[in-house]
């Protein structure tokens, strides 16, 4: 025996609209203003389905709600072999229609990120659910979205300032691989400048970001090209030019674990590498 066609329960569209209506008015009473990052791929491997080089240009504001008030879930703080592990996580909700709105995309997608500003942290999407509630008058009209804390891996923000450019670029600053170049004098650079070799930056054979300075210790991140020993490097808007004296890139200042420099000088004093061959016991 078929539906009672006197009862839509799944399929009035102005009872549709009118939920659809009240999710968007309670997200917008009790929910908060995050940022949306787009993420755009450079060079992506189509076989390990990945991009080691991506890039974020756009960032979009929308309201979302946040599930749960105790707190960020997941597996929290954890300590393992390699040190501190934070593995928070954050679950939100959005308005289907108002997503589309603002981000002009139909869904939310995994690897995208969110900028939580109440902890002034990152978010990376893992998961998007569409089904829950599932099917509340027939229409589902909010997205779940499970994310968590964003691990950063050379990731490229190039987001306008008139989009809050200075916040993720200073996330970038802080995070980003540095190279350690000693210069011949102290003239201060200015920090996030573009610094480069050549006779123009149109032309230049190698250039970077600053990142910091520490008297004569210029750390710069986004390397491209090779910087070389000797030759002045020029900041574009400091115009300040200064010769290179050495070049350190194991001295990593933007993290705190890094052993580079510290195995490095200790292998040195256990590897003997004047010898041509290490398996000839000493014949060679």
């Amino acid at each position: 025996m078929p539906t009672n066609n006197y009862f839509k329960n799944f399929n009035s569209m102005p009872q549709q609209d009118l939920l659809n209506s009240l999710t968007t008015e309670v997200i917008q009473m009790n929910g908060i203003d995050v940022y949306y990052l787009i993420r755009t791929s450079v060079n992506e491997d189509t076989i390990l389905n990945e991009d080691s080089s991506s890039k974020f240009k756009s960032v979009k504001q929308v309201e979302m709600y946040v599930n749960g008030t105790d707190g960020f879930t997941g597996a929290g703080d954890t300590v393992s072999k390699f040190g501190l592990d934070i593995q928070d996580e954050l679950i939100l909700t959005v308005n289907k229609h108002r997503f589309f709105e603002a981000v002009v995309m139909k869904t939310p997608r995994e690897g995208d990120l969110i900028y939580f500003p109440l902890s002034k942290g990152l978010f990376e999407i893992k998961f998007v659910e569409d089904e829950k509630p599932f099917y509340t008058l027939g229409k589902n009209t909010v997205f779940e979205i499970t994310c968590e804390l964003f691990q950063y891996s050379d990731e490229i923000f190039d987001i306008p300032a008139i989009e809050q450019g200075a916040i993720f670029e200073k996330i970038e600053r802080e995070n980003a691989i540095t190279t350690a170049l000693t210069m011949g004098g102290v003239d201060e650079y200015t920090k996030n400048e573009i610094v480069y070799q050549g006779a123009s930056l149109a032309t230049a054979t190698a250039t970077a970001k600053v990142a910091s300075q520490n008297n004569n210790i210029l750390h710069v991140y986004r390397v491209s090209g090779a910087f070389i020993v000797g030759n002045p490097i020029i900041g574009d808007t400091s115009t300040h030019s200064i010769n290179i004296i050495s070049i350190d890139d194991q001295d990593i200042k933007t993290s705190k674990y890094s052993d580079n420099k510290e195995f490095e000088t200790d292998g040195d004093a256990i590897l003997d590498f004047t010898e041509i061959d290490p398996w000839s016991e000493g014949d060679i």
